[in-house]
């Protein structure tokens, strides 16, 4: 396919490019889903089926609660705004379902219609009102807990600035909704609210099918002889797979957290510019592009030439769910070999072709992925990768509301579902990028530091990408200086004396001091001192001195640490 071919595709709607895709690499039109009786409870689908598992070892983990925060500008009608979360939940089965099991096995319960609370909290009289406080009132609520047996699983809160500015924050979990949904309640609300204002019922098209449809169809497909072929794909390309080992600055607990933060950074236009002409001249794209810059980045990092990064799909290949909210979003598992003595260019186009490849085997829930591959499983670790890459679709609609000015508005996220998340979105021609990760593992420093890595890296591939990437440093010129210069800056006046006479000194100033221990064993320095003097006396009988070699081979241990002290006492 060529490039202009793949960038008109690229601009069409996700259900389009999949039914293109599938008619050119001669696929045969996909039936309807059909729809499902509701007579009882339905079938998890195999992303809500993890979920709900998840939950079951750690309910009320708000690291999978998800999030949409508006700013509106102008005088709000609130109880159309509240007419228009109802009619949210009216039409969309999926905000009003909760979960149980039966017979051991996970359900999804749809609930009855009912009216969603709207909380307000006024911060219109707080004087010297920042950002701060507002961000405070929404972090508190987004990490609220949500319990999935008794429901509901999403909120409403309501803040007002002032007469004139509110903030909405919607609040869901994860198991009834994913980012795609997310964008579909930014668009039914605002024109939910604008028939709420007319005294209208909103002019939105019948949904052709709901969620419980879905995972009732995904169930009978799971034994599809297409998904099969697709299943074996991914059996060889992961097998043997070995987590990315990153260094932490803590060790990794023996169950894994969720405690997170976040630090955001940006790729500034001319850059951007320059890796979407490079991705072009590799027949690929940006994201494709982003993604292979962080495999050598993290595999720098871990010393692994074995890398293997998540990153998702939306999971949405059929018209029909274009407009339904539920939890569709599937991970997929990018795995390369990084050679280094290749040009960036040339691990471009190997990139290129697994992430083609992986695309086209999109379909197999992560779910079934992990069961099929059985990789080394532990409650300290994701399955399969621990670091996630993500471009964000950029053609996200701001709900329009009547006499309102609507801004999408950020919030500061304290957990993490992966160790790393790094997350692209491209925004008037720049890239604003975030680095979600697990405070139990890394502190800011370290991160900041690795995204100041990833922006050196992109700078230089993306002025030189036929350079082999072993020639290509993360250093900055300031941290070059640093290790080269001022590192090295080290003529200093020191006393003339030698480092037994320096141990002996130690030893006068605080002979009853702790100076090793190891294995439940401790000297003092005095002790030390004795021990080290009788060894030397020793060595020095058996022709040790001045210019004489003596080898040490011993563990690591308080006798070798007595053993090193004696040779330097010997002369």
């Amino acid at each position: 396919m060529t490039s202009t071919r793949k960038d008109r595709m690229s601009a069409l709607p996700a259900h389009l490019q999949e039914l293109l895709r599938r008619r050119l690499s001669g696929q045969s039109e996909q039936t309807t889903i059909p729809s499902t009786e509701r007579t009882g409870p339905l079938p998890l689908s195999f992303s809500q089926q993890r979920l709900w598992f998840l939950n079951e070892l750690r309910p009320g983990d708000p690291a999978y609660n998800s999030e949409l925060p508006l700013r509106l500008v102008g005088p709000l009608d609130i109880p159309a705004l509240t007419k228009a979360l109802q009619g949210l939940l009216t039409r969309h089965e999926s905000l009003r379902t909760t979960f149980d099991e039966v017979d051991g096995r996970g359900v999804q319960i749809v609930q009855p219609a009912y009216e969603l609370p709207l909380p307000l909290v006024d911060l219109s009289g707080s004087s010297g009102l920042g950002l701060n406080e507002l961000d405070r009132v929404l972090s508190e609520e987004f990490s609220r807990p949500f319990d999935l047996r008794r429901g509901p699983l999403i909120r409403a809160l309501l803040v007002r600035l002032s007469d004139i500015e509110h903030v909405l924050l919607l609040t869901a979990h994860h198991i009834i909704t994913d980012g795609w949904s997310m964008g579909v309640l930014r668009e039914d609300i605002g024109t939910l609210y604008d028939a709420a204002l007319r005294g209208e019922e909103a002019a939105l098209p019948p949904l052709p099918l709901q969620y419980g449809d879905f995972a009732v169809w995904q169930r009978t497909q799971s034994s599809n002889s297409a998904l099969d072929a697709q299943l074996d794909y991914w059996k060889r390309q992961l097998a043997g797979i070995t987590p990315l080992d990153l260094p932490t600055d803590r060790t990794r607990a023996a169950v894994r957290t969720s405690a997170g933060a976040s630090h955001r950074f940006v790729v500034p236009r001319q850059l951007t510019a320059r890796l979407g002409e490079l991705a072009r001249a590799a027949d690929t794209t940006l994201f494709t592009t982003l993604m292979a810059a962080c495999q050598v980045l993290f595999g720098r990092y871990a010393r692994q030439d074995d890398v293997a990064l998540g990153t998702v799909v939306s999971g949405r290949n059929r018209p029909e769910l274009e407009k339904i909210v539920g939890f569709f979003v599937n991970t997929l598992v990018l795995r390369t070999r990084l050679d280094e003595s290749l040009t960036f260019s040339e691990f471009l186009g190997t990139m290129n072709g697994i992430a083609l490849d992986a695309f086209a085997h999109d379909e197999v829930p992560f779910e079934r992925l992990v069961e099929a591959v059985h990789p080394e499983r532990g409650v300290s670790r994701n399955p399969l990768f621990d670091v996630m890459v993500v471009l964000q679709d950029a053609r996200r609609k701001v709900p329009g509301f009547s006499g309102l000015r609507v801004e999408e508005i950020s919030l500061s996220r304290w957990s993490a579902i992966f160790d790393v998340l790094v997350s692209f979105e491209e925004v008037d021609g720049a890239l604003t990028s975030l680095v979600e990760y697990n405070t139990d593992l890394f502190d800011v420093t370290t991160v900041e530091r690795m995204a100041s890595h990833l922006l050196i890296l992109l700078e230089r591939i993306g002025k030189n990408p036929d350079r082999p990437l072993n020639e290509v440093s993360l250093l900055s010129e300031t941290d070059r200086r640093q290790v080269l210069v001022e590192w090295n800056d080290t003529d200093r006046q020191v006393a003339p004396v030698v480092l037994p006479e320096l141990f002996e000194a130690q030893v006068q100033r605080s002979p009853g001091d702790v100076a090793v221990i190891s294995d439940g064993l401790e000297l003092t320095y005095a002790e030390l001192n004795a021990r080290a003097n009788r060894l030397a006396r020793l060595l020095i009988d058996h022709g040790a001195g001045p210019e004489r070699f003596v080898a040490l081979a011993l563990p690591r241990s308080v006798d070798m640490i007595v053993a090193v002290v004696a040779v330097l006492k010997s002369g």
